[in-house]
Formats: structure tokens, sequence, C-alpha cells
């Protein structure tokens, strides 16, 4: 029985915005009928597109195989976790893959799958003791959903692939299954709060082979601890750790954000964080400190300005980048380009005087972001007013 496609419809703002900056990069900043035919054709893939992937995908590591890793485990010994779980010699490494500094291992302890994801400063194993959360009559359940947009758990045995997907039919992701274990790792860059959906893809299909199903919620991980707190021995390290502890209610993963870019201005002072799961601009002056946590704005993916109240009379043009990013160039409209400073994986820049839409219908500057090698990693807009 053939299970029809969702009817072709508008992607969301996100998505669009997404697959414009796939065929922006690598293209210098055009305005006027340029620029419109190649967001028109990205309309037209768009309205024909369901099921598809538009997130980069995870790469497989190698030397994947041996046992579990030290991270890991020193995280379930730490926690006082370790009668709980099969002995470490017991333990068997069957995949895993990266997404950046995002890591998923898959194990096999005691005949069970586990899995643990690593980050730069954060550990999280799922339970091997937890049945998989499955949709009644369903073989395929999640066993780890993390705020990282990881999701790990074991499909029907017989499904070569499984399909992720909203509940309105978008699809979020297509990953292998595992032949042996039937388990499947994905980053999805969806939160634990956003339903997911599951069902089997095949090779080359044109339509469903067969229902979808929604997913339960993930058990809770056996363990998931801050094992590398973030800096805190260098300029902005020191900074954000100082702002941080001045804040009247301090974040309960303050000790898990590594420092990024900074901002000063006499006594104002705008120092950016990261954890695996948010962003935060921790703002300093003469009245005390403040906090912006996830305070995102615009659609621009993967680069995204944090909205920050001006310091002093000047605004900061803050946000994120790729972990790769290593250099970022801007257009503000004053007629020459603006070096803005990326470090971490964020970006820090007061706006100069003068600064205007480049493309004033949206309300947009426009940047380019690229590598340590020069390779274009984001060319296109990103929210200026």
């Amino acid at each position: 029985m053939s299970h029809a496609l969702p009817p072709r419809r508008e992607l969301p703002p996100e998505v669009r915005e997404r697959m414009r900056a796939t065929v922006r990069a690598g293209l210098a900043p055009r305005r006027g009928r340029a620029l419109a035919a190649a967001a028109a054709v990205v309309l037209l893939v768009g309205g024909a597109l369901i099921g598809a992937q538009f997130l980069r995908p995870a790469e497989p590591v190698a030397g994947a195989g041996g046992g579990v890793d030290d991270r890991c485990w020193a995280a379930i010994a730490s926690a006082g976790r370790a009668g709980q779980v099969p002995p470490r010699a017991e333990w068997q490494v069957t995949g895993r893959r990266a997404l950046g500094d995002d890591v998923v291992t898959s194990y096999l302890a005691g005949g069970k799958p586990v899995f643990c994801e690593t980050t730069a400063t954060t550990v999280t194993v799922s339970d091997p003791g937890a049945a998989p959360a499955s949709a009644p009559g369903s073989r395929t359940g999640l066993l780890l959903r993390t705020g990282t947009g990881l999701v790990a758990g074991v499909a029907d045995p017989l499904w070569p692939r499984i399909e992720l997907s909203l509940a309105d039919g978008l699809g979020v992701t297509v990953e292998p299954v595992t032949p042996a274990s039937g388990v499947f790792t994905a980053f999805t860059g969806t939160g634990p709060a956003t339903p997911l959906w599951a069902g089997m893809s095949v090779e080359g299909q044109t339509a469903r082979p067969g229902p979808r199903v929604e997913l339960p919620p993930a058990p809770a991980p056996l363990v998931s601890v801050v094992d590398v707190p973030g800096d805190r021995s260098s300029p902005a390290g020191r900074a954000l750790g100082e702002c941080l502890a001045a804040l009247a209610e301090p974040p309960d993963d303050a000790d898990g954000y590594q420092p990024g870019a900074m901002l000063e201005n006499g006594p104002y002072r705008v120092v950016l964080g990261r954890s695996a799961e948010h962003t935060i601009a921790c703002v300093s002056g003469p009245a005390g400190a403040t906090l912006q946590l996830d305070t995102f704005v615009g659609r621009s993916i993967p680069v995204r300005r944090l909205s920050v109240p001006a310091q002093g009379g000047k605004v900061p043009f803050v946000g994120i980048a790729p972990r790769s990013a290593a250099s970022m160039v801007a257009d503000f409209g004053t007629g020459e380009p603006v070096t803005v400073p990326v470090v971490n994986g964020t970006f820090a820049g007061w706006l100069p005087q003068g600064a205007t839409p480049v493309y004033p219908e949206r309300g947009d500057a426009w940047v380019r972001v690229a590598d340590a090698r020069g390779v274009t990693l984001y060319n296109g807009s990103v929210t200026l007013r």
C-alpha cells in the first residue's frame, strides 16, 4: 500500500532562508534582478521539496571501535552510576558520528544499546536499563533526545532507513538504520519540545512506503553533566565569569558556557557565551549585570543575530556563526565593508554610525562568513534593524 506525500505547499520561512543561504554561498552580494532570480529558483524548488534533508549531514568518525569513551565512563563513575550499568569491559562501540564538536557514540553494553553524546563541555549518557519510548504497536522508539537536537533510538529491524518528520509531514532528516542492532542517530536541529514522527524510508522512494508514528518522549538520561567547565582564565573567560556571578539569578548551567567574542565601551561590556544548547550575551554596566538568553532575531541560518540593547549609546551587532568560522565581513550600507570579529562560533561588533539596511524591504544587512582557509560558510542577509 502506498501512502501519498502531503500536498505541495510553501516551506516555513526558516527553511527557505536556509536554502537561500546554500544558493548564495560563494556568490558576491547582489541587489535587484539577479538576487531575485536566485530566490525565485529556491522557492520553486522549495515548493516541491517535502521530506528532504535541509540539515548538514553528520559525519562518521574514523576509528570507531574499542571500548567506552573515557569522558563517557568518567561521567558515569563521577555520578555514582557505575553500578547501574554493565561492566566497562562489556561495552562495545557500534558507531560514532559528529556534527562539529557534538559527537554521539553508539554502544552495545551487555547486549543493550546505549548512546553517549559529548560536546565541548558536556556529557550525556542514555539509560541502558530503560526501554525505548515507542508508540503503541510500533517497534521504533527513542532512547535519548537532548537540547542540542540529537535524537537516538532503535528502529523497526525491517527498516533500512528511518525518516524523521514533523507533525504536518514536513521531513526533517533521513538516516540509516544499523542492520545488526537496529539503532539510529540523527542531529535534527529540533528541541525536545518539538514532536517528531518516524517512518520507514527506502532508496528512490516517490511516496512514503508506510505509515508514520509519533514518537513519545525519550526516557530520562542516566547521566547529563558538565565535565569540562568553560574557560574562565582568558580575558573573555574572566569577563564572562564575573558577569555571570554578578547576576541576581545565574543560570544553572553557567559553568557550561564557553566564552566567545566580547565588546567594551567604557564601563559597558558585552560578552558572549555558548553551551551545547544555548547562546547568551552577558551585559554589565553601571546599573549591574543582565542576561540575554537565546534572544535571536530574524530567520538567517546558520548565522543568527542575538538581540542585545544599546550600551552607552552604541548598538551591539552580535550573534552566532558556524563553529568553524574564522572571519566575517559585513555591509551595513555605509559604503565601506566592515570586519566583525569572530571567536568560538560567535561574532561581535558595534554598529557603525549611519548603518542602514542593505535590503530595506527586510531591514537586513549582508555578511560573508568564511573559515580559516577562506572557504565561504555563509553569504547572505542578517537582521540589522
